[in-house]
């Protein structure tokens, strides 16, 4: 998901201050047990809260989108409207949304080196998934529990990996290398467990991958592409496609499974109308529709658009930092 230079990244990674939504009067206040570790760039004037009934409501699809520049995870109804605003145990630096089958919500926390869980409806923790040393990037989960992570870069700075956790584990049962890789950005399962992932070489050259075999994955199997993507945004699988997004194109070019090492060329190519840096996205259920996380400065929110036309059609209220999107229910892989 990183989208900035590398000056950018650390004024990025050092937390930005801003403001937020306020809950609608009727909200439920959901204090959990790690209050203390919210971040120091919140803002005071922002209260966490999860509207209960407006989540279980039946309402169709929930976005959920990681706003880094208050720390916080936002949920919004099918209607528009926002349900929650979670702080609980969220870094400073959250990035990277998935949810399961079970509708829990899994946040890649950067800046605390795990994943965290929330039970729907988001008003506690359920678990946290510890990855030592990492700096958690994006998370899938595969239908049978599987968890897949990629770390950006280690904690110390050092390449990057991917770990895998076992339905219900909070320790990591594989963590995978590759000389080639050291920047991890995004990724998803397929309906098989396999695990598609885009991340970048030392000199910034994309590189998209598979990793097999969750946790008895031992390599990544780097993948070839029939086109240029500049620069790696969102991962996604959508009826067997493998869908990969292009941040400084403002598309996202749809696959056909690999054959032979290869992704061969688009099938697809879905440009963005109106989008600047959609650094992530995320595929409705149906197929016919795509949310995107833009971070540019002057589009900092959750966009709709059709898909695979990418016809503009509309936006959830903006945020400070929009780096991640998530939906439920998701497309089938």
């Amino acid at each position: 998901m990183r989208t900035l230079s590398c000056a950018a990244a650390v004024a990025f990674l050092a937390g930005c201050s801003g403001g937020g939504s306020s809950p609608p009067a009727a909200a439920v206040v959901a204090a959990g047990p790690n209050q203390t570790a919210r971040s120091p760039v919140t803002p005071s004037h922002v209260a966490p809260f999860v509207n209960v009934a407006g989540i279980k409501a039946p309402h169709g699809n929930n976005t959920f989108v990681t706003d880094a520049g208050t720390a916080t995870v936002t949920v919004w109804g099918a209607n528009g409207q926002l349900n929650a605003i979670l702080f609980d145990g969220i870094s400073a630096n959250p990035q990277g949304l998935a949810t399961d089958a079970a509708q829990n919500l899994y946040v890649a926390n950067l800046g605390f080196s795990n994943i965290i869980v929330y039970a729907k409806p988001y008003a506690s923790i359920k678990s946290t998934l510890n990855d030592a040393g990492q700096n958690t990037e994006d998370v899938a989960v595969d239908k049978t529990g599987l968890v897949g992570v990629t770390n950006y870069l280690s904690s110390a700075l050092s390449p990057g990996s991917v770990s895998f956790f076992a339905k219900n584990a909070t320790q990591p049962c594989s963590v995978v290398k590759d000389p080639n890789w050291i920047y991890f950005f995004n990724d998803a399962f397929d309906a098989s467990g396999n695990l598609f992932i885009d991340g970048q070489t030392a000199g910034g050259t994309t590189l998209v991958g598979e990793v097999s075999g969750g946790c008895g994955a031992t390599s990544i199997t780097t993948l070839s592409v029939g086109n240029t993507i500049s620069w790696p945004g969102g991962v996604q699988v959508s009826d067997g496609n493998i869908l990969i997004g292009d941040v400084n194109k403002q598309a996202i070019y749809t696959y056909a499974p690999p054959s032979g090492g290869s992704l061969g060329s688009p099938t697809v190519v879905t440009t963005l109308a109106g989008a600047e840096a959609p650094v992530t996205f995320a595929i409705e259920e149906n197929g016919k529709y795509v949310r995107t996380a833009d971070f540019a400065a002057d589009k900092l929110y959750a966009a709709l658009y059709t898909y695979p036309k990418g016809a503009y059609v509309s936006k959830l209220a903006d945020h400070l930092s929009a780096v991640a999107v998530a939906v439920y229910p998701p497309a089938r892989p």
